[in-house]
């Protein structure tokens, strides 16, 4: 299926089915039936357009591929064309400073700022290793010998528009696509390895569709992973007899169930054993940070907490002893909600990390996976707290975006 279209309003049928069998809802399909109709009208339906986490299932379960996923971003497009965001939505947009992203990279060890730093280094490169914001975030990551000889290159500055897509900021993301267009120009980019699969899926089937024209090959870090475990230019030291539950990353769908098996299959070479999640794969249900995406919540912390908290208890259900993730952003949001989540203390890896573990490399620990997250808590108490009971409301033009003065 052709990943993200404008809502299909002549091929609707109001089914009901995208409600009904969205993981996050499962509305009783009356129910279902009666709040897409009033979403097709223009009317009330506040209760879906609070809780839809733009994980995009409806798109996949729809039998007339009507894109259901493209009204609800058009009517949050819409609520913010007639009024704005909350001040508190601030604090986790991409291009703001400080958000949620500065407070923990202000706060890394020198060693990790000064990679992030010969990151921004824009002199010509044919092919390019793009971090994304949340590797940027986790530097700790790339720490390998099993990434010698990439180059790495990105800064927050150079977002791929992850957040605003889901937000339905669609404006945003025209501009995102000239400045990255610009970006990727002056290196004269052909080729980009990306261990993000948000990042794969906006370069490959989102900013094409906001002016993203720039002729580029794009490749995700899961396959190029496995060609090399199994031609041994990645030797498996040790197995890893360990059990683990996969926190599926939203955009893994839109790249199809043979890139849904990548992670699996490379974990099942490590020697780990993956117990699944009832709801898994195309059925997955979001770490978390889809809890702030909707208009209504703009990052509600208390929304965001609940949808950290039900992914926790998900996982925790299975009995795995650990949760592997492909999302580095998943990863923290995880962390982060263990922090305040007496009942899950299951160690997050990000699958990466686990190939690491077991070609003999070390990862840090788990302590200070959590002082990293505390990092994340502190910043949104301490700098999103305060605009929670502010009433006013702002425009994304009234904030200034940052870009070179990004320089860690």
């Amino acid at each position: 299926m052709e990943f993200y279209k404008e809502f299909d309003k002549d091929k609707c049928t109001l089914c009901g089915l995208c409600l009904h069998e969205c993981p996050v809802m499962r509305l009783p399909l009356e129910e279902a039936k009666a709040q897409m109709e009033r979403l097709v009208r223009g009317e009330d339906a506040r209760s879906v357009l609070t809780r839809c986490e733009s994980c995009f299932t409806c798109d996949y379960v729809c039998p007339e591929n009507a894109h259901p996923a493209g009204l609800f971003l058009r009517r949050w497009e819409e609520a913010y064309k007639n009024g704005g965001l909350p001040r508190r939505a601030k604090y986790f947009l991409p291009l703001s400073v400080p958000n949620f992203r500065t407070f923990a990279i202000d706060r890394l060890p020198e060693n990790e700022r000064s990679m992030l730093r010969s990151w921004l280094d824009e002199s010509p490169a044919e092919e390019i290793f793009y971090p994304g914001c949340n590797w940027i975030t986790a530097p700790y990551l790339a720490k390998s010998r099993l990434l010698e000889g990439y180059t790495i290159r990105g800064s927050l500055a150079y977002c791929c528009g992850e957040m605003y897509f889901r937000m339905g900021l669609h404006d945003q993301l025209r501009k995102l696509s000239a400045r990255l267009k610009a970006w990727l120009g002056r290196m004269g980019v052909k080729r980009m390895v990306i261990p993000c699969t948000a990042g794969n899926n906006l370069f490959t089937n989102v900013l094409p569709r906001f002016g993203f024209d720039y002729p580029l090959e794009v490749e995700h870090l899961l396959p190029i992973l496995q060609r090399r475990i199994e031609s041994g230019d990645i030797k498996i030291e040790k197995k890893l007899d360990m059990t683990v539950t996969i926190q599926e990353s939203c955009h893994a769908k839109a790249l199809g169930p043979e890139f849904m098996d990548l992670p699996r299959t490379i974990l099942a070479r490590l020697g780990v054993e993956i117990i699944e999640e009832e709801r898994s794969r195309d059925k997955m249900i979001c770490c978390g940070i889809g809890g702030g995406f909707s208009h209504p919540s703009s990052y509600n912390p208390a929304r965001l907490t609940f949808s950290t908290w039900r992914a926790l208890g998900e996982a925790r259900r299975t009995g795995a002893q650990a949760i592997a993730t492909y999302c580095a952003g998943c990863a923290q949001m995880l962390t982060t909600g263990q922090i305040t989540n007496p009942f899950n203390r299951m160690p997050v890896y990000h699958v990466f990390e686990l190939v690491r573990m077991a070609a003999g490399e070390e990862t840090i620990s788990r302590s200070e996976k959590l002082k990293r997250a505390a990092y994340f808590l502190a910043g949104v108490t301490g700098r999103q707290g305060p605009a929670l009971l502010d009433p006013r409301r702002f425009r994304l033009d009234e904030v200034p975006e940052v870009l070179e003065s990004l320089k860690y």
